[in-house]
C-alpha cells in the first residue's frame, strides 16, 4: 500500500509541475497536458527500472560476467545445487532432464560459429530432447550451423537463469564490481577513430540548421564542437595515444640495452 502512496504521489506531482512549466512553451493547453502526461510516464519508469535494479544482489551482466569468468562447469554446479530432488545425468557442461538437455555455454562474447559446433555435435547425444543452451547471446551467423544440423534448439539468456536462481536461493554471493572513472577512458572514448562519422555528421546538420533557426549562435557553436571533435579523431589522439602507458618507455628502454648489450659483445 505505501509503494502505491508513493507512486501515485510521484505521479501527481510530476504531471502538476511538468504542466505548470509546459504551459510556458506551449500556445494551448493540449499540447502542454500531452507533454507533461508523456514526461511522467518516462519519469515512473525510470524510477521504476532504478528501484528495481537496486533491490537486486547484483545486475544480470555481473552475474554472466561470473559464469564466464569461473566456467560452465560452476553454472552446472550451480543449476544442480538448485535442484534438490535425487540425481540427474550431467557432465562438465550439460544436464539431462526427463524432456530436454541444459547446456551451458557462457563466454566474454556471443556464440561464434565454431562454438555452435561444438554445440551441435553434442546434441546429437540426444537428439530425442529439446536443447536449451544457457548464454550471452549468439552470432546471427551461427545461426545457419543450427539450421545445418536440423537441432531442437533454443536460446536461454542470463535474465531466465537469473530468476530461476533467485526463486530457489542459489544465486552466488557476489562483490559488486565498482567501476572508477577514468579522465584517460573518457578522453580515449570520446576521440576515438570510429567516432568520426558521427561527429562530422552532427557537426554538418548542426551548420546546416543554423541558417534556419532564430537560435544561430547556438546551433553553430555545436556544430563547431562537433567538427572539432571530428578533426582530433583523425589526429594521433584518436589512436588512444591521449596517455601512452610507462610500459611502452620500458619496451624502449629494454630494447635499447638489449641492442647495447649485443654491440659490447661484438666489438670484444
Amino acid at each position: 500500500m505505501a509503494k502505491i502512496v508513493d507512486y501515485f504521489s510521484l505521479t501527481v506531482i510530476s504531471m502538476l509541475l511538468t504542466f505548470v512549466w509546459a504551459s510556458l512553451l506551449f500556445k494551448n493547453w493540449i499540447g502542454a497536458l500531452v507533454f507533461a502526461i508523456a514526461f511522467t510516464v518516462i519519469v515512473i519508469i525510470t524510477v521504476k527500472y532504478v528501484l528495481s535494479k537496486r533491490n537486486r544482489p547484483y545486475t544480470y551482466d555481473r552475474l554472466a560476467l561470473e559464469f564466464s569468468i569461473r566456467g560452465n562447469e560452476y553454472v552446472i554446479n550451480l543449476l544442480q545445487s538448485a535442484m534438490r530432488y535425487g540425481f540427474v545425468e550431467s557432465g562438465k557442461n550439460y544436464i539431462v532432464l526427463k524432456d530436454c538437455v541444459i547446456i551451458s555455454a557462457f563466454k566474454f562474447s556471443m556464440l561464434t560459429i565454431s562454438d555452435m559446433g561444438a554445440i551441435c555435435e553434442l546434441s546429437q547425444k540426444f537428439r530425442d530432447k529439446r536443447v536449451y543452451v544457457f548464454a550471452r547471446g549468439i552470432d546471427r551467423r551461427a545461426y545457419s550451423i543450427v539450421q545445418l544440423e536440423n537441432v531442437n534448439f533454443s536460446l536461454v539468456k542470463i535474465k531466465t537463469i537469473y530468476k530461476f536462481l533467485l526463486k530457489h536461493n542459489a544465486l552466488p554471493d557476489l562483490k559488486p564490481v565498482k567501476n572508477k572513472f577514468s579522465f584517460r577512458a573518457l578522453f580515449d572514448a570520446v576521440l576515438c577513430r570510429a567516432n568520426f562519422k558521427s561527429y562530422t555528421f552532427s557537426g554538418v546538420v548542426l551548420i546546416l540548421v543554423s541558417f534556419i533557426t532564430p537560435l544561430r549562435i547556438y546551433y553553430i557553436v555545436l556544430g563547431s564542437i562537433s567538427l572539432i571533435l571530428a578533426l582530433l579523431t583523425l589526429t594521433p589522439l584518436g589512436n588512444g595515444t591521449l596517455m601512452s602507458p610507462k610500459v611502452i618507455s620500458d619496451l624502449e628502454s629494454a630494447a635499447s640495452q638489449q641492442n647495447d648489450q649485443i654491440s659490447i659483445e661484438e666489438i670484444s
